[in-house]
């Protein structure tokens, strides 16, 4: 039996075929953008490495060092604390969360099926959580008897100090927002506001804390950043300020690690984070390519079965999974050849290695099945 042609093949899957040479062309530029990102990272530590200056002593100004990269370590200092003033809170951090959450009627769907089949018909629960953001009981099957407020009176909020320091520098703007390790306040001590009532850390606005209604409100405050904590930075000095530097391929070096840690230390864990994030994208960009060729498996094999060359090279039975290995790893490769030559082109010949060995076997097959039939 003949194959199909390749132009029928393509009249009749030209939909998945378009989505799949959009996926691959989108999965390709990921992949290569990934790589060049993850190797000018990689150059950019070990430029701040070879550039940083140590800060020994942060209590001593060091205008000898402006417009440096450097290293200090030491306590936070937080000029102004932070406060919520109708609950009592008073935090002497870099920053204090408000999270606000509301009771509120959600609504469970659940599809009704007999014997495994899914009927038409659906039938709506309905039931109270605290729920962070306002959910809109207007678009609910059943609206009686299930209205939720039209919007949450007090609002999730970060406030961010105006002043932090660790020694004589202060801290810049984007220094402080790299502060995201909250930590919750328990305070026993009870607001002045008697409608606030207090339990388990929590503030609510309720009558009854053991029976919520529906529009009542619930707080809870976190900090990050406490004063007299002791950590590490890596930034740009500029007036006595550690702002984010800018290296010669164009990335932000700005890091802040808690308690004292060396730069050797510090860029070390950038260059793991760097690597775990690089092989999770890669993960995503392979997934991408994948459910390409699964898009294209049908112009694929029209392709291969028209090619007695191919035919005997590609293994139909794993024909997905073969395209989108070797394409990753050719992308891959091409990305390390503009940065590492060496690199590249081994991960380029990776990727077509496989085809390369079946080819020489099959030749080598071949000839021996001659050499057979000439002895006979």
């Amino acid at each position: 039996m003949m194959p199909m042609s390749i132009s029928k093949q393509l009249k009749k899957s030209w939909l998945t075929a378009l989505i799949g040479s959009i996926m691959l062309a989108c999965g390709m530029c990921f992949l290569f953008w990934n790589e060049g990102k993850a190797v000018r990272i990689a150059y950019s530590l070990d430029e701040a490495l070879r550039n940083v200056v140590v800060l020994s002593n942060p209590m001593i100004l060091a205008p000898e060092h402006e417009g440096s990269l450097v290293h200090l370590s030491g306590p936070l200092q937080v000029l102004e604390p932070l406060t919520e003033s109708d609950y009592g809170v008073v935090m002497s951090c870099v920053k204090l969360k408000r999270r606000v959450q509301m009771y509120q009627w959600i609504e469970i769907e659940e599809e009704q099926s007999f014997d495994g089949i899914v009927e038409d018909g659906k039938r709506y629960y309905y039931t109270t959580e605290w729920k962070d953001k306002l959910v809109d009981s207007d678009h609910f099957y059943i609206r009686t008897g299930h209205q939720n407020p039209k919007e949450i009176p007090i609002k999730s909020q970060i406030q961010i100090a105006d002043e932090v320091k660790i020694g004589a520098f202060t801290l810049g703007t984007e220094l402080k927002e790299k502060f995201n390790n909250f930590m919750e306040i328990t305070s026993d001590e009870r607001p002045e506001r008697k409608d606030i009532k207090m339990h388990s850390g929590l503030y609510y606005h309720s009558a009854n804390l053991w029976d919520p209604q529906v529009g009542d409100i619930r707080i809870q405050f976190s900090y990050a950043g406490k004063s007299g904590d002791v950590y590490s930075v890596i930034g740009l000095l500029e007036k006595n300020t550690i702002k984010p530097y800018y290296t010669t391929h164009g990335e932000e070096i700005l890091l802040q690690q808690r308690y004292k840690m060396s730069v050797k230390d510090m860029l070390h864990l950038e260059h793991v984070n760097n690597y775990w994030r690089t092989w999770l994208f890669r993960g995503f960009g392979w997934l991408v390519l994948f459910v390409a060729a699964t898009c294209l498996a049908n112009i694929l094999q029209t392709i291969i079965l028209n090619s007695t060359f191919l035919c005997g090279i590609i293994p139909m039975e794993s024909l997905t999974m073969s395209v989108s290995v070797s394409i990753s790893l050719l992308v891959i490769g091409f990305a390390w050849v503009w940065y590492r030559p060496m690199i590249g082109f081994c991960l380029a010949l990776t990727s077509i290695l496989p085809f390369i060995v079946k080819v020489i076997t099959k030749s080598g097959s071949s000839s021996q099945q001659r050499n057979t039939y000439t002895r006979l």
